[in-house]
């Protein structure tokens, strides 16, 4: 009896190695992984500030998380590349969260509001308006996110002011598609100046 309980004994000392070993195998491995995206979410962090001091990096709109895509977008939103912006807002929408991605409607919205503040400034209705009409539609997707925005609500109501959104006339003759109807007023309206 006393052999067979030592053979008992050695064959679980052995798997006390063994689970030890695959238990120590395993804690490495998660200690492994943990350090590494430790370092990288590091990485991110230091091109997140390097973006906001001004610092120009390209990002992979496809790879990058969420909160570089915004810091990407801010840092071109700030010189007015709306066109490189839109890339990061079109992968925000696939993959950030809806706060994020509301706060990266209304920044593009507030960028090309002051594009077009400054058209308007210097004449440039032509300019302008276009440059409204994509602010109105940005800023309207960020309310449908966050109704409660309140600075989204304000800034609409600004752009809806500078440029109305007036019904189209549906013509009754339908006869001939290929004739424009004249158009009886300006989207833009004039700028005020002074007081009532």
């Amino acid at each position: 009896m006393t052999k067979a309980l030592r053979g008992l004994l050695q064959t679980l000392g052995g798997m006390k190695t063994a689970v030890l070993g695959t238990v120590l195998a395993i804690s490495a491995a998660v200690l492994a992984l943990s350090s590494w995206m430790y370092v990288d979410k590091q990485m991110i962090n230091a091109d997140i500030a390097a973006l906001r001091s001004g610092k120009d990096l390209a990002v992979d709109a496809a790879e990058a998380p969420p909160a570089l895509l915004e810091a990407r977008a801010s840092f071109l939103l700030k010189r007015s590349h709306f066109d490189d912006a839109q890339q990061y807002l079109d992968q925000a929408a696939l993959r950030a969260e809806p706060a994020g991605y509301a706060r990266m409607l209304y920044n593009m919205a507030n960028s090309r509001m002051r594009v077009a503040i400054r058209s308007i400034e210097q004449g440039n209705f032509d300019k302008a308006i276009p440059l409204v009409q994509l602010a109105k539609a940005e800023y309207r997707s960020a309310l449908r996110i966050d109704p409660e925005d309140w600075d989204a609500k304000h800034n609409l109501d600004v752009a809806m002011r500078l440029v109305r959104d007036l019904p189209q006339a549906v013509p009754e003759d339908k006869d001939d598609p290929l004739e424009t109807p004249e158009k009886l007023w300006s989207d833009l309206p004039g700028t005020p100046q002074g007081l009532p």
